[in-house]
């Protein structure tokens, strides 16, 4: 079902991190005409995700995109796409390395009644950096293959060590462009507590089993985008999200008892580049 209460920030920004990672490479890059110069590109459009990560109940929300390109080389770029943050300030056809970083919201007032009684979880800074190597010497396509590692700096709530491996075709000579990008995370064991673990006042207060989450991969999935270049400014992006639940997070009760493996994510944004 589709919740759409309007519950606070701490839901909002957990749909975002789900549907506006799928954005990223349109944001950089948009099917736009090869740039000269430093550009920008603004997106605001509607989002639909899991209310919370493993949930099965879904939540509406909004979706946006800012980013700077071009900065001083034409690979070198800024994408703030929510609350994820992705760069590259490397001047390099192929090497790619950046700060990277996400906002992880509370999980609260969501609709399961059994996962809302568990405490409300503390919001998460994740911020680091990624390295990684693009196999195309193109500014208009990409097959690049990263990892980034990220740490809670806002609570200390662990590590997310993040491995991709995206493919991006701008298709200058046509109003279309399309992406792709494979994707897993690993979560070390604080992050895993504390999104997925259940202590024995929470499984009193919830009626749930008590977990004990270990560090292990929490996910793997696979995100689709389409752009169309409406004009030389404007122009429209749709993209959807699947990831599996796996490991000690498949195995949580407000996955595996109140939620579900399968999460899907859709986005849709309307976007001016300047």
């Amino acid at each position: 079902m589709i919740d759409r209460r309007s519950e606070g920030t701490g839901n909002m920004f957990k749909l975002a991190n789900s549907a506006l990672g799928l954005l990223v490479a349109s944001a950089i890059l948009v099917a736009a005409p090869v740039a000269k110069a430093t550009n920008y590109t603004l997106g605001l459009g509607p989002a639909v995700a899991p209310d919370y990560e493993g949930s099965d109940n879904f939540a509406a929300g909004p979706a946006w995109i800012f980013s700077a390109n071009d900065l001083y080389h034409p690979d070198t770029y800024v994408a703030v796409v929510g609350p994820l943050l992705r760069s590259n300030f490397v001047p390099d056809s192929n090497l790619r390395a950046g700060i990277s970083g996400v906002f992880v919201g509370e999980r609260k007032n969501v609709d399961d009644s059994k996962v809302d009684d568990l405490k409300d979880t503390e919001a998460a800074v994740m911020l680091g950096g990624s390295l990684g190597w693009d196999f195309f010497s193109e500014t208009t396509m990409e097959l690049t293959a990263a990892v980034e590692v990220t740490y809670d700096v806002a609570n200390g709530n662990g590590w997310l060590v993040t491995p991709r491996i995206a493919y991006f075709n701008a298709l200058p000579d046509s109003r279309f462009s399309f992406g792709a990008e494979l994707f897993t995370n690993w979560a070390s064991e604080d992050y895993m507590d504390e999104q997925f673990g259940i202590d024995s006042a929470n499984a009193a207060r919830s009626g749930l089993d008590t977990y004990n989450p270990d560090s292990s991969f929490k996910d793997v999935g696979l995100r689709l985008n389409g752009t169309y270049r409406i004009s030389e400014g404007w122009s429209t992006t749709l993209a959807v999200q699947y990831k599996r639940m796996v490991g000690d997070a498949s195995d949580s009760p407000i996955v595996d008892d109140r939620g579900n493996d399968n999460q899907f994510t859709a986005a849709a944004t309307i976007n001016y580049r300047f």
